[in-house]
């Protein structure tokens, strides 16, 4: 809803509001509008390269797991699978990190690398958490050995 002319004054050649700023930052700040456009200018993409360490891969749980930490954070973060470290990402494929099926699409598997692309607000701090959710192997490997071990009983 856009503010009445009895609710605003002319400042300056500007027109504002009752509450001290134009109808038109009020309406933005109200419906958000350009706010992803705000955050890319304000922080431009970081990408971080991550090596899947877990044995089953990016698989769906994995990827519930990813996408659910991307939520949390005001940022727009891709995934991208990079064959070859030096190669150009150009045409590499892609996935949005908030959508399951988009990373099961990559197969990435075990030994593979990720860049994750994070961009907005949050970056730094995504590209952190999901890089501690790499590390830690999707927290399903805790318990079973890397190599074949013999156990008593």
């Amino acid at each position: 809803m856009l503010l009445g002319l009895a609710d605003t004054r002319r400042v300056g050649g500007r027109v504002e509001s009752a509450w001290g700023s134009t109808e038109v930052e009020w309406f933005d700040k109200f419906m958000n509008v350009g706010e992803l456009s705000r955050m890319s200018e304000q922080t431009g993409p970081l990408r971080r390269r991550v090596t899947i360490r877990n044995r089953a891969g990016l698989h769906a749980r994995a990827a519930s797991l990813v996408r659910d930490t991307v939520l949390k954070h005001r940022s727009r973060v891709t995934l991208i699978k990079a064959e070859d470290p030096s190669a150009s990402l150009n045409g590499a494929p892609r996935a949005d990190a908030t959508s399951v099926i988009e990373m099961l699409s990559l197969g990435a598997m075990q030994g593979e690398s990720l860049i994750i692309e994070a961009e907005g607000e949050e970056a730094q701090q995504v590209l952190d958490a999901l890089e501690r959710l790499v590390e830690c192997k999707f927290w399903e490997d805790d318990f079973a050995p890397d190599s074949q071990q013999t156990f008593p009983g």
